[in-house]
């Protein structure tokens, strides 16, 4: 053996550190504390949006001011604008550009979820662009935490309704979708007296554990038998915060699957933004969309 041999140091072993185990108290608090803020946003965004049937591709350019507005444009694969899209809290307006189907549309928010099916508001969408939780409560007393594979997951505690209905424990809760079957007397029972507001929905996060950002959420609705998959990856630094450049939304239900994917190609945060939003004379009203 060489005396350069003999001095050499052995080869450090790079060992993953266990991930440990954590209250949900603790997982709420670092979330609140790593989540993504801003002020003004603006995005280039690269998107897709598909049913089984169809797909289509499109560009967007996403301008957000918190708890204020957002303001899309699409544009498809000709490089021309289409779609404008203005915002607010309580407001919706819809510019189509579209040759031979030139049309406007102003009314409430909430007519996305109607078109979508699935109630959101503004503030949900404002999360769902950035990467943010949608509806994570700060309640620990409403969540459970456990450790699957490499990450934290934090699930919304059952009501004893719903443990009825779904008819398995939640500690023993495996998969993302959870089915129940709309026939059995139990479910018919149980969703009788279910108003719309209560609902039976859970609600499901997981939290990579080293910066403790959300990389899934899952939103189970057993009464209406609908599934929402939101995953994230690909984690960029903007100043001293983290946001997802890649996206994935799969909405699931029993007669049909959307899935929708961007990521976000340029992002600037800080720099106020204008919303042009300017209707031509010669478009007409539509009363819905």
């Amino acid at each position: 053996m060489s005396a350069m041999s003999a001095c050499r140091k052995p080869k450090e072993v790079v060992r993953e550190t266990p991930v440990k185990n954590r209250t949900a108290g603790y997982l709420l608090k670092r979330y609140a504390e790593n989540k993504y803020d801003f002020d003004w946003l603006g995005m280039k965004v690269d998107a897709s949006f598909g049913t089984e049937d169809n797909s289509d591709s499109f560009k967007a350019t996403i301008r957000m001011r918190k708890d204020s507005a957002i303001w899309v444009s699409i544009v498809p694969a000709l490089g021309i604008e289409m779609i404008r899209v203005m915002i607010t809290p309580d407001s919706l307006k819809y510019l189509s550009k579209i040759p031979e189907n030139k049309f406007y549309y102003t009314g409430r928010f909430d007519e996305i979820g109607r078109l979508i099916g699935i109630d959101f508001d503004f503030e949900m969408l404002q999360d769902l662009l950035v990467g943010n939780a949608i509806g994570l409560e700060k309640d620990e007393q409403r969540f459970r935490s456990e450790i699957d594979d490499n990450d934290y997951l934090l699930i919304s505690k059952y009501r004893r309704k719903v443990r009825r209905v779904v008819g398995v424990d939640d500690r023993k809760l495996e998969g993302d979708t959870i089915l129940v079957n709309p026939d059995d007397p139990r479910f018919r029972r149980t969703a009788k007296r279910t108003d719309e507001e209560d609902g039976l929905i859970i609600s499901r996060y997981w939290l990579e554990p080293s910066g403790f950002r959300l990389v899934k959420s899952v939103f189970n609705d057993l009464l209406r038998q609908r599934t929402m998959e939101i995953s994230y990856e690909d984690f960029q630094l903007d100043g001293e915060q983290y946001y997802p450049a890649k996206c994935r939304l799969l909405m699931s239900s029993t007669q049909v699957r959307q899935e929708m994917r961007y990521e976000i190609t340029k992002l600037s945060s800080g720099k106020p933004y204008e919303f042009p939003f300017e209707i031509p004379e010669d478009y007409v009203r539509r009363d819905s969309l």
